[in-house]
């Protein structure tokens, strides 16, 4: 028996992301309100707790802003295509995911499935930047490896490094999924890689 202690005492001590991996429909899953950011139309959300962190991205009305208002605790709700966040009897459906790795993970096989290193092409055009990401939207067809559904138009975000400028300049890229590790999706460049941040479906 003493042998299953460790284990046992890891899943007590990561509450949060062991309801996360559980992936069923109707979980709630409490967390508070780490940084939020307007950014391109959405409100741009970091969440903490239990154990587990969730970036994830929801409409930038006042309905939404209300619910993730600075620190607030909120319920994270698994269900619809991306979840939603609920607070007192407001909620919000998110509309792009981030913690991309995360949202992998969950899958049966991680998401991975042919060979170790898919790749695809990505087309896409610049439509917005601020002073530490690039907004992209277009078609980024190995994103179905995480879940995301909205594959014929969305955004992807990237960060605003001279890297991903090089790899975007074209308005088309070689797009890696990797099955392990912390990154999941990236643009291919002559010096390297450009990772993906986030995935929105366009407001």
């Amino acid at each position: 028996m003493l042998a299953l202690f460790p284990a046992c005492a890891w899943l007590g001590a990561n509450p949060a992301r062991n309801q996360w991996q559980s992936g069923l429909p109707g979980t709630r899953i409490p967390l508070s309100v780490v940084d939020v950011k307007a950014r391109h139309q959405v409100l741009d959300v970091l969440l903490s707790g239990g154990g587990l962190r969730l970036h994830t991205f929801l409409p930038a009305n006042e309905r939404c802003a209300r619910i993730v208002a600075s620190e607030a605790r909120v319920d994270w709700v698994a269900g619809g295509a991306y979840g939603s966040l609920e607070r007192e009897d407001e909620r919000c459906d998110a509309v792009g995911i981030g913690s991309l790795s995360q949202w992998r993970d969950r899958r049966p096989s991680g998401g991975g499935a042919g060979s170790p290193v898919p790749r695809s092409q990505a087309t896409f055009r610049e439509v917005h930047r601020d002073g530490d990401v690039i907004f992209l939207r277009g078609r980024f067809p190995l994103a179905s490896r995480v879940g995301w559904v909205g594959l014929g138009d969305t955004l992807a975000l990237v960060p605003r490094t001279a890297l991903c400028e090089s790899a975007i300049e074209d308005g088309v890229a070689s797009l890696e999924f990797y099955p392990r590790g912390q990154n999941v999706l990236a643009l291919l460049a002559n010096r390297g890689r450009c990772p993906i941040e986030g995935l929105i479906q366009p407001q």
